[in-house]
């Protein structure tokens, strides 16, 4: 690190019910839908079925402001990412794969450093843009009263946000300027 460069923390510990942009939820429960899902034959019509549930590591990204509580932009539902450890994905495992996933190569993927603070410890992580939930606002809110987590700090949740972002406005072209390497102006 060049002397006089400013460090920033990564992770802080929050405490109470209020809930922010980069919160890890940690063994959260989620919706797990069939990929069979029911269809209705007159699409107005209610179609019951029965939806497990699950627990999966999430990240809060839904925009801080958003989820104030009395806020004017309150929201009813939260969204959030799955987050892995490196050690839970085999392909994260390998240096080559995190390096290319940490330069942003891997769009579909966020990495976020390891946290040591003195009271929570957890290796690097990777987000998955590609496994989104949503869930109401109140019952995720009475879940992390009673549950200990880490929160994401400035300026790496906006950096987060970005990469969300990013994922989600990519444009694939039906055809592409051909290379430039080889031709002839």
């Amino acid at each position: 690190m060049a002397s006089g460069t400013q460090t920033y923390p990564w992770f802080d510990v929050p405490e109470g019910d209020d809930i922010e942009q980069g919160d890890i939820l940690e063994q959260f429960p989620v919706f797990l839908l069939p990929t069979n899902l029911p269809v209705a034959s007159n699409t107005n019509d209610p179609v019951k079925m029965e939806i497990d549930w699950g627990t999966h590591d999430v990240i809060v990204m839904s925009q801080s402001c958003d989820l104030r509580k009395g806020g004017e932009k309150a929201i009813d539902a939260i969204i959030l990412c799955a987050v892995w450890k490196r050690s839970q994905v085999p392909e994260f495992t390998k240096d080559d794969w995190m390096e290319n996933a940490r330069k942003g190569r891997f769009p579909a993927y966020h990495v976020l450093n390891e946290c040591n603070l003195t009271t929570y410890h957890c290796e690097f992580r990777i987000v998955d843009f590609r496994k989104v939930y949503s869930m109401p606002l109140d019952f995720v809110r009475g879940r992390v009263q009673v549950n200990k987590r880490v929160r994401l700090l400035p300026p790496y949740r906006e950096h987060l946000s970005q990469s969300f972002a990013r994922f989600f406005v990519r444009v694939g072209l039906p055809s592409d300027i051909p290379p430039f390497k080889g031709k002839k102006s």
